[in-house]
Order: structure tokens, then sequence, then C-alpha cells
């Protein structure tokens, strides 16, 4: 992961956002990243606790033990100098080859049109009630303010300075994704998504446990695993996730998510490693 100071570096910087708790999945993302995108224009650091010195990370923004997840991605922010950044979270495997030109063109499009966020893949899937064709002779789309989800930490270009207001005085992914889709609003800037899955990554892990895809990936590749204390998902999980997914599917999200802000259900932290007995 090299360092990048002129041209397209000095454009946008990826961040790649982990904790001590996490700091076992490194290797394998580090170890993806460097395959598949062995041309990546973009200064890439990682942002965590304490620096677990892994290969393919020459910058490291260690933050110190017991920061919040909103709290280190802010002081990475202020660490960083470029308008532009690619937010990525440590568990967000690449699978295939990234096709640099596109990222670019992404890029440059969300410059072109002063966007606060382009995501990079359609997660919530547009639809009529929380988005609409952007224009603008371009075939992306426009997430509605307002719309649950429609702030994420699905992997994207965004503005750093919004990035970072939006951010403040949040703790975790969980707040930072259901507080901070309803922060914005007004229409200022807009919220673009692309119409298909643009980067080519996959969610490795769910809740601290391995997702099938994430151990598929990783064994395809011949990727080694000893080091990563983790087991799949028991029963329970699975079952409860389950349950979450229809209530999704049956309920307007809007609502849910209200709901949940309202009360606080569901509120949580990243949690730790599930290691096998």
């Amino acid at each position: 992961m090299s360092e990048k100071t002129s041209g397209d570096g000095a454009r946008c910087t990826v961040l790649v956002c982990s904790c001590d708790k996490y700091a076992d999945l490194l290797p394998p993302f580090a170890e993806l990243w460097g395959r598949f995108w062995p041309d990546c224009p973009f200064e890439t650091v990682l942002v965590t606790e304490t620096d677990p010195h892994v290969a393919g990370f020459k910058k490291v923004i260690a933050c110190g033990g017991g920061t919040n997840w909103a709290g280190r991605l802010v002081k990475a922010l202020d660490a960083v100098t470029t308008p532009y950044v690619m937010m990525l979270c440590d568990d967000y495997y690449l699978e295939k080859p990234v096709d640099t030109a596109l990222m670019l063109r992404r890029l440059a499009e969300i410059e072109r049109f002063d966007a606060f966020n382009l995501r990079l893949i359609p997660n919530p899937k547009p639809t009529p009630s929380n988005s609409r064709p952007f224009g603008h002779d371009t075939d992306l789309l426009r997430y509605k303010p307002l719309s649950a989800y429609s702030i994420a930490t699905q992997t994207g270009f965004w503005n750093r300075e919004f990035l970072r207001a939006l951010a403040v005085g949040k703790a975790s992914i969980w707040e930072f994704e259901r507080f901070g889709s309803f922060d914005r609003q007004t229409e200022e800037k807009p919220l673009l998504v692309t119409p298909t899955k643009e980067f080519p990554f996959l969610d490795a892990v769910h809740k601290g446990y391995w997702e099938p895809w994430g151990l598929r990936v990783c064994r395809e590749n011949g990727i080694d695993l000893s080091g990563v204390a983790r087991t799949a998902p028991p029963f329970k999980v699975r079952m409860v996730e389950g349950l979450k997914g229809l209530v999704f599917a049956v309920f307007p999200w809007n609502w849910i998510v209200r709901v949940q802000n309202a009360f606080g259900l569901g509120a949580k932290e990243r949690g730790t490693p599930q290691t096998s007995a």
C-alpha cells in the first residue's frame, strides 16, 4: 500500500477503520488489498487504537486505547489533507480486481457534482421511496434526505469535511448510520449512489463471527487464517439476524430506524472476537 503525494493521491485518501478487537482481521485485509488493487492511486491509511504493525500498511493513525469508532474517525480526518476520502471497514475484503479507471471516474464525479457522498454499492437498494434519478448526464442515483441508511459505512467516496461533521458527537457505527441518516435536513449537496456494485468487496465478518463468504474468499486465495480467532455464528445468532431481516422486509425502513433511534433499540459497539473453545 504505497504512499501517494501528488496527482490522484492529492485528491483522495483511503481510510481503513479498525480497532484493537478487530486487529486479527487486518492481515487478510491487507493481503487481499495488495492482490486485487496493487495500483491503488490513493494513500491507504489504517485508523485504529494501537499500531498492530501489519505488513502492507505503511501509514497508521493510532488514536489510543479506549477511543470509540467515531472519535477515531474524526482524528483521522483531522490528520489527512485530501478533500475526499474513501472509507472502508476492516472486514471489507476485496474478492475481485478493482477497476482503477472506474474509481477515478467516480471520484471525478463527486468533485464535479460537489456531492457529500458517492456510494459505490446500491445498499440499501434505491427505490422510489428513498431515491430518485440524479440526472446531470450520469447514471448515478440520489438518495433522498432523511431516508434510512442514506448515511452508511458502505464503501464510497466522501467529502472529508462533511464526513467529519457527521461523525462528531457519535460513538459507534450504529449511531453514525442510524442517527446520521436523519442529521442532514436539507438537499444542500447530494448523496449519490451507483446503480450497481462497483467496488468488489464483501462484508467478511458480522457481529464478530465469520460470514461464509468471508471464509470462502480467504480460502480461495490461499490466505492463512491461523491468526484469526473467529468461528462461524451459532444458531441463535443466525436466528436473531433472520428475524431482523424479516422485520426490515415487512415494515418501512424509515419507520423502523426512527423507532430504534427514539428508544435506543439495538444500540451497540463493535463486539469482541468470537473465539472457539
